[in-house]
């Protein structure tokens, strides 16, 4: 099978004003003096930056690679028992609020946004056509 990547989808109304407040704190940072406090605002926000951008989702080999930034996950296809929509605000590799809740092993759930759902789930069931679909 060859590699399919997903990107994830981005609900930019939450996470630009929370860039822009880090941003502006380190505009205040520097004017006032500190810019120690500049620094830390700064990589903060590119912190934030880098887990938002850099979530994908990739299949490759059976298993699904979940990336978030420097935050990884490995899910064998073959243990995923269910997919279904949820707008579950829990801390999660989506950085949306449009996501989809994977069940997999017995009792692991994690959440996903995949750009485009329909295409990211048709590409789970070839792999594993028992998964249910809520």
């Amino acid at each position: 099978m060859a590699t399919q990547v997903f990107p994830a989808k981005v609900s930019w109304w939450l996470f630009g004003p929370i860039l822009a407040i880090i941003t502006v704190s380190a505009g205040f940072n520097l004017y006032y003096g500190a810019p120690v406090g500049a620094l830390v605002s700064l990589g903060a926000a590119a912190f934030m930056a880098y887990i938002v951008l850099g979530t994908r989702y990739t299949l490759t080999d059976g298993v699904l690679n979940i990336a978030s930034g420097p935050f990884s996950w490995r899910v064998p296809v073959d243990s995923i028992s269910r997919v279904q929509p949820t707008n579950n605000p829990l801390s999660s590799p989506a950085p949306s609020l449009d996501r989809l809740a994977i069940n997999y092993n017995k009792y692991d759930t994690i959440m996903v946004s995949p750009r485009d759902k329909a295409a990211f789930v048709a590409a789970l069931q070839q792999l594993n056509p028992t998964i249910q679909l809520s």
